[in-house]
């Protein structure tokens, strides 16, 4: 099975998509000894190298990490629920916090209230983000018991198996994101049945999408990696819903709690799993939530102390927006009144940065020579291949299209429908794409991931845990992805590319 984090010499490696700076030294300083003691880790993973959108972890710190959270999950009684039951309570906190930080009113709050906010925020990030990385491990543990029970039930060629797995793996519940998507389908058919115009919306219809857009406009920001939906957004997603040859009927139904009850209800009949193998698939379900619940709740934080931060950029005359694109030592300098970064420094570090960790310390570089001494060191060797072989999240037929490869948010407005989009990883910001998408293709993600959950509420066929799909498939390719069997066919490329690539 591929993993999540895989290996390259002595490191162990994951693609990290293009994250605040700002929010990039709060998670280094997440893995520290004290943070992983208190959360209940034996081992920790204290030292990291940021190079290029990778990660890269030595591979005799997270080996061992990886190795104490499925012995864990396997051995330990209790461990995996109480595991959860905390780390959801946290999420619920974080995410309460961040509505409060919404609706504060921060151009009458002093630096120093500020100062002390930003100080316990950041504390309440770190003791969410320390247990971030056992999703990994767990996911390659859920898929594989799930699979190695479930092969005692049908062969492993049976049509439907791939298909209980994802079942099996879905959340527990409801999100907010797969919430966001059914609402918005269901405004989307009450406009159509009233009649309402998307270019001339009548009052009570305006009123709906605001009321929405209260709720949900954060999801799109992620981890401040684009902006909020805005009323334009949705109307414009109307206007795709409106479109869409599946019907709004379908589209609906596909985003309901309901089809994933019903889907569940008719695994169960299917399989009638014993005991033993039932416990693994609840335990997997709320593994599948509290990590994407986790996600929501980081995201809904970090919207409400977005205009905190925007309020520290007016009184430092910086451009707010740039003003995540600091260091957390930079933040808290600007609340005593220290000069930011100027126009020069931002502009190095947005054309390409690097971070070496050390026991959770952070050191940001921007020299292209200091980076390209590191590039010598770090980096992920990639073979002329024209078949990339991955795991099946969303299951379909045989898809063509037009790549776009998009490492970050600000990439996915190329991707139009019916193009099959590549990136790393997904999160919630990315869905616009998504749903336009006609395939998705994915570097890494288990079947909780969110790239899985969601291309199974949207219908579209996805590929996850190719490892190296944005590093060999470039912008325009022509594919062919085989929804069936996890296979990426690049049909035409472009243009002629290296045997070894850095990463880009």
């Amino acid at each position: 099975m591929p993993a999540a984090v895989t290996r390259s010499g002595p490191w162990r490696i994951k693609p990290s998509g293009k994250l605040p700076i700002f929010l990039r030294f709060m998670i280094n300083s997440s893995f520290d000894h004290k943070i992983a003691n208190k959360v209940g880790f034996k081992h920790h993973i204290v030292n990291r190298v940021y190079l290029n959108h990778m990660i890269y972890w030595p591979a005799k710190e997270y080996d061992l990490f990886e190795k104490e959270i499925i012995n864990n999950a396997k051995n330990k009684k209790g461990w995996f629920e109480n595991l959860c039951k905390r780390e959801l309570r946290k999420c619920e906190k974080l995410y309460k916090l961040g509505l409060e930080l919404k609706r504060m009113d921060w151009s009458k709050k002093s630096n120093q209230y500020m100062k002390e906010v930003l100080t316990s925020l950041l504390e309440k990030y770190r003791y969410v983000a320390c247990p971030w990385y056992t999703q990994y491990p767990l996911d390659e543990y859920f898929e594989s018991t799930i699979e190695e029970q479930l092969v005692k039930h049908i062969p492993a060629s049976h049509p439907d198996f791939r298909k209980f797995v994802l079942i099996f793996t879905d959340p527990k519940e409801m999100t907010e994101v797969s919430e966001e998507k059914w609402k918005l389908m269901k405004i989307a058919k009450e406009f159509k049945k009233r009649g309402e115009k998307l270019s001339k919306l009548s009052k009570w219809a305006k009123e709906k999408i605001e009321r929405h857009l209260d709720k949900f406009a954060y999801i799109n920001r992620g981890l401040a990696t684009s902006k909020p939906y805005t009323f334009k957004d949705m109307v414009d997603r109307i206007r795709e819903a409106w479109k869409d040859k599946k019907g709004l009927n379908t589209l609906i139904y596909d985003s309901s709690p309901k089809k994933i009850e019903e889907d569940y209800k008719w695994a169960l009949e299917k399989i009638k799993p014993k005991p033993k193998f039932k416990k693994i698939i609840t335990q997997a379900r709320l593994h599948s939530y509290t990590r994407n619940r986790r996600v929501e709740a980081f995201f809904m934080a970090d919207y409400g102390a977005s205009f905190m931060y925007h309020e520290i950029a007016k009184r430092a005359h910086f451009n707010p927006n740039w003003i995540m694109e600091v260091s957390v030592p930079e933040m808290f300098g600007a609340l005593e009144n220290k000069p930011l970064p100027d126009k020069r420094e931002m502009q190095r570090r947005f054309k390409n940065y690097a971070m070496i960790v050390r026991n959770a310390k952070t050191k940001m570089i921007v020299d292209p020579k200091e980076i390209k001494k590191l590039e010598k060191r770090y980096y992920v060797k990639v073979s002329k291949v024209r078949e990339i072989h991955g795991r099946m999240a969303c299951l379909g037929g045989i898809i063509k299209g037009k790549a776009r490869v998009c490492l970050d948010k600000k990439e996915i407005g190329k991707v139009k429908r019916g193009d099959i989009l590549i990136a790393q990883f997904t999160t919630p910001d990315f869905v616009p794409a998504m749903e336009k998408a006609a395939a998705i293709v994915a570097d890494q993600g288990g079947l909780s991931s969110h790239a899985a959950i969601v291309s199974r509420e949207l219908g579209v066929p996805c590929v996850i845990a190719t490892e190296n799909a944005t590093r060999v498939i470039k912008d325009n390719d022509l594919l062919e992805v085989d929804a069936r069997k996890g296979v990426v066919k690049i049909l035409r490329r472009v243009k002629r590319r290296k045997n070894y690539e850095k990463i880009c």
